[in-house]
């Protein structure tokens, strides 16, 4: 979906219109996820694999998890031959996989570390062997992390990234003392890894180009890397999402989905929609917030107007903006680019968010984040303000803009081989 008149479209033979005289560069990818129809990680992995492909022959590491293999491969050959992405599954040994059952963020970022390790061995085994023009980090990319794949040794392009949106400080005491605590350790992992982190300092010295979620990724980095930063989300679509139906009948009702933790603002929304007289919340997500939210609503006396329907696949999410949604509201204190906001977006449900990270940047109206009594007022007035509004202007985020985008982005940090042309033309 789209709101750019046809005017304003590139023409052919503008910036992005790929020339096909040149040389097809050879890529090879990390994508810790890669699977078709998902909008977390692994459906980015996808999507911007198939778009590299678009661009040259792509080689993509990927970690293979459970079901992936299968869905993956069928997805690949209904794809045309010429775009088709070669997938190496690298995964690690089970008594490492064992760690993910912890379920703690920590021993996950441990363990895709080491997963990295084990990617950096393949890819340079395939460099030796048949040497790649770029290489690119696609997923899970945090910019405090860093990423082995810089280590290969062709051009390097990093993100998209995130991992630089803090939260507003003054809202933080209402996160309960372990959302404060994971807020003040995930802080000072930030500010550590800025100076102490080899990997990620390697990283974004060694990148052409760094892809940034947001303002605030690209602010974070130091200023000797901030230059060659682009803000460029990952969200992109495969095809056009159907507009969302205007609901005429049966009380005006806001969504919020997301993972109940404290920093992703569910008991915002809640305390915001207590605030909107005859509203009606419906909460989609699962998490140790849940029963928090149970006794929310029996406090604020609003449980016939809140509907806790937990955790819901994407197609029925999809379904529930589409038809029961007047209003996505996503009080999030720092997300990076989540795909729920930018698909709200794309099918014209209006977003009220934070001004705070990716949703602004995705099309959200963003409310300010001041101490918490504040943001939720204001998040309530905006709430009964965009509901019969539509997004004015909807960012391009299908594949072919954001293709052309790349392919852009990439000519002009000549990171494309030279012109197959003798004459240089």
């Amino acid at each position: 979906m789209s709101s750019r008149p046809d005017a304003e479209r590139d023409p052919p033979g503008a910036p992005g219109e790929y020339d096909a005289s040149k040389r097809q560069p050879r890529i090879l990818a990390f994508a810790h996820g890669l699977a078709p129809g998902l909008g977390s990680e692994r459906g980015v992995g996808w999507i911007w694999a198939r778009m590299l492909a678009t661009i040259g022959p792509t080689v993509v590491i990927a970690r293979a998890w459970p079901g992936d293999r299968d869905a993956t491969s069928d997805a690949i050959r209904r794809l045309p031959a010429d775009q088709r992405p070669e997938v190496i599954w690298v995964d690690l040994p089970k008594w490492i996989s064992l760690w993910h059952r912890s379920g703690t963020t920590r021993m996950q970022r441990v363990e895709y570390l080491l997963w990295q390790l084990f990617a950096l061995r393949e890819a340079r085994r395939r460099q030796r062997s048949s040497p790649f023009d770029l290489v690119w980090h696609l997923t899970w990319a945090n910019i405090w992390i860093g990423s082995t794949a810089s280590l290969v040794g062709p051009p390097f392009v990093y993100g998209p990234v995130g991992g630089g949106v803090g939260p507003p400080w003054r809202m933080v005491p209402g996160l309960g003392a372990r959302g404060m605590l994971a807020e003040v350790l995930r802080a000072i992992s930030r500010k550590l890894a800025r100076y102490l982190n080899p990997l990620a300092r390697i990283s974004w010295r060694r990148a052409s180009v760094v892809l940034v979620q947001n303002p605030e990724t690209r602010d974070w980095l130091p200023s000797s890397v901030r230059g060659k930063a682009v803000i460029f989300p990952n969200a992109v679509f495969e095809r056009d999402l159907p507009t969302a139906e205007l609901r005429g009948e049966g009380p005006p009702t806001a969504l919020f989905a997301g993972r109940l933790v404290p920093w992703k603002g569910a008991a915002l929304a809640v305390r915001a929609i207590a605030l909107c007289p005859g509203w009606r919340l419906i909460v989609c997500g699962e998490g140790p917030q849940l029963d928090e939210l149970r006794r929310l609503t029996q406090a604020l006396a609003i449980q016939d107007r809140v509907e806790l329907r937990e955790w819901q696949p994407r197609d029925e999410l999809l379904r529930i903006l589409r038809e029961e949604t007047d209003v996505f509201l996503f009080p999030s204190l720092h997300d990076e680019g989540p795909w729920a906001v930018a698909e709200a977006v794309a099918m014209g449900v209006p977003v009220v968010c934070l001004n705070r990270g990716g949703p602004p940047q995705l099309g959200g109206h963003a409310v300010v984040a001041s101490s918490e009594r504040r943001t939720i007022a204001a998040l309530a007035r905006a709430t009964l303000s965009v509901r019969d509004s539509r997004p004015q202007v909807v960012p391009q985020r299908d594949f072919d803009s954001a293709r052309r985008r790349l392919v852009a982005l990439l000519e002009e940090h000549h990171l494309l081989p030279a012109s197959t042309d003798s004459s240089g033309s």
